[in-house]
């Protein structure tokens, strides 16, 4: 278990866009048939935002006694 919030928030934003990515890819790539395309403001900024929010309520909230 990480003991520092910081770090275990940092962590949770990297994996979160590493997932996002690799079923992105599975989906374009096998169920849509389409084929993987990077584009930044749908690949970045909305994983981005989104594992920052979740990551605030998981992890730099301040927890009740």
């Amino acid at each position: 278990m990480i003991k520092n919030k910081y770090v275990a928030f940092g962590l949770f934003v990297v994996i979160f866009l590493a997932f996002w990515h690799l079923l992105d890819f599975l989906f374009n790539t096998f169920i849509t048939g389409k084929g993987y395309q990077f584009s930044p403001v749908i690949d970045l900024v909305v994983p981005l935002a989104v594992s920052v929010a979740v990551g605030c309520v998981l992890f730099l909230r301040k927890k009740k006694k």
